[in-house]
C-alpha cells in the first residue's frame, strides 16, 4: 500500500470520527438548552474522546482488514459489521440490561462514523468542515463557563453563606485538613426555580474524590495526608438560591452556629 493511500485512509477515517463526534456533541448542546457548563462537563470526559477517537478508529480499521477476507464485501455487509462493533464495546463495559440501549446508540454513531469516511473524502474542501466543532470543544477545555448574577457570599473559619439571583455551575470551597483528619460537613441549598443542585468533593488537583455518608445527611472525608480538598456546590440554572455549607473536626455531631 502506498504511503499516499495510508495517509487517505486515515484520513478518511479521521473524517469519520469527527463527523460523527460533531453530530453527538451538537445533539448533546441541544439537548441541555446550550448550558455551556453542562457541556463543558461533556466534553472534558476522555472517556468521550478515547470512544470516538480511539475505538472508532481501531474499529474501522479492523473492519476494513476483516472485509479483505470475505467474498463480495458489499455495503450492507460493511453497515452489518459497523452496528455489530457499535454494540460490541458496551457488551464488554456494561451489565447486560443496558446494552440494548447503550449498544443502540453506539450503532447509531458508528453508522454516521462509516457515513463521514465514505461520502465525506479528503480532496473535497467541505469534508474538513467536520473538524471545526471538535477544535472548538479543545478551544473550549480550558475554560470555567460557571455563571454567577447577584453572589453575595459571606465566609467565616468553617462555614460559607451564599444568596444570589443566579447560579449556573459550581462554586468550590477549600477545606484544609492533616495527616489522620477527619472533617464532616453539610449543605443546605433552596432556590426558587432551576434544574438541579448538588454537592462532590475535589482533591487538590481538581479531581473527584469520595465522600463517607455520616448520620442526619452529614458527610465525612479522611485525609491521608497534609492537603487541601474542596466541597464544591453546584447548580443547574438556579435562580434566586441560597446555600449554607458547614464543616468541622470534632466529630459526628454538628457544631452549633447560632
Amino acid at each position: 500500500m502506498g504511503k499516499h493511500l495510508v495517509i487517505s485512509r486515515i484520513l478518511e477515517n479521521l473524517i469519520g470520527a469527527s463527523f460523527s463526534i460533531s453530530i453527538f456533541f451538537i445533539i448533546m448542546i441541544s439537548s441541555s438548552g446550550f448550558n455551556l457548563f453542562e457541556f463543558h462537563n461533556l466534553i472534558t470526559t476522555p472517556a468521550i474522546w478515547a470512544l470516538f477517537f480511539g475505538y472508532g478508529l481501531i474499529s474501522s480499521i479492523i473492519i476494513d482488514f476483516i472485509g479483505k477476507f470475505i467474498p463480495n464485501f458489499s455495503s450492507i455487509k460493511q453497515i452489518l459489521l459497523y452496528i455489530l462493533f457499535g454494540y460490541l464495546i458496551f457488551l464488554i463495559l456494561m451489565p447486560i440490561e443496558y446494552v440494548l440501549i447503550a449498544g443502540t446508540v453506539g450503532a447509531f454513531f458508528s453508522l454516521l462514523f462509516l457515513l463521514g469516511k465514505e461520502k465525506l473524502k479528503p480532496l473535497k474542501w467541505y469534508s474538513w468542515i467536520v473538524f471545526v466543532v471538535p477544535l472548538v470543544c479543545f478551544v473550549m477545555i480550558p475554560f470555567d463557563h460557571t455563571s454567577k448574577v447577584g453572589w453575595n457570599e459571606v465566609t467565616g473559619d468553617k462555614f460559607v453563606e451564599v444568596e444570589y439571583e443566579y447560579f449556573n455551575g459550581e462554586h468550590l470551597i477549600p477545606i484544609h485538613g492533616q495527616q489522620g483528619e477527619q472533617i464532616y460537613f453539610d449543605e443546605e441549598h433552596h432556590f426558587s426555580n432551576g434544574n438541579s443542585y448538588g454537592i462532590s468533593l475535589y482533591d487538590e488537583n481538581g479531581d473527584h474524590v469520595g465522600m463517607n455518608e455520616e448520620s442526619n445527611d452529614v458527610l465525612s472525608v479522611e485525609f491521608k495526608k497534609a492537603t487541601t480538598k474542596y466541597i464544591v456546590v453546584r447548580a443547574i440554572n438556579g435562580n434566586q438560591g441560597q446555600f449554607q455549607v458547614k464543616w468541622w473536626k470534632e466529630g459526628k455531631t454538628e457544631p452549633d452556629w447560632n
